[in-house]
C-alpha cells in the first residue's frame, strides 16, 4: 500500500507518565500546539484519545509528560 492510499488523520491513544497524571490540562493544552485534535480526556486512566495528521505523530511524542502514542485501530466483527 502506497502512502497516497493512507488516510492523511488518524486516531491516536496517547498514555501519560505517570508524573503528569494530575497535570493533564498541561499536557493536552501542549498536544493542541503538536496538531492533536482532541476528542476525550480519560483522567481514570492517564489517557488522551484524538486525531492527528499522520505527518505530526511524532510531533505527539515529543511533548513532555507522554509516556507513548498509539494508533487506534479499527475493529470489526467476524
Amino acid at each position: 500500500m502506497s502512502n497516497a492510499a493512507l488516510p492523511s488523520s488518524v486516531a491516536v491513544v496517547i498514555s501519560l507518565t505517570a508524573d503528569y497524571r494530575e497535570r493533564m490540562s498541561e499536557v493536552v493544552a501542549a498536544l493542541r500546539v503538536a496538531g492533536l485534535n482532541v476528542t476525550r480526556q480519560l483522567h481514570s486512566l492517564g489517557q488522551i484519545t484524538g486525531t492527528v495528521s499522520r505527518e505530526r505523530l511524532t510531533d505527539l511524542e515529543r511533548v513532555p509528560g507522554v509516556a507513548y502514542v498509539e494508533q487506534s485501530g479499527e475493529y470489526h466483527a467476524l
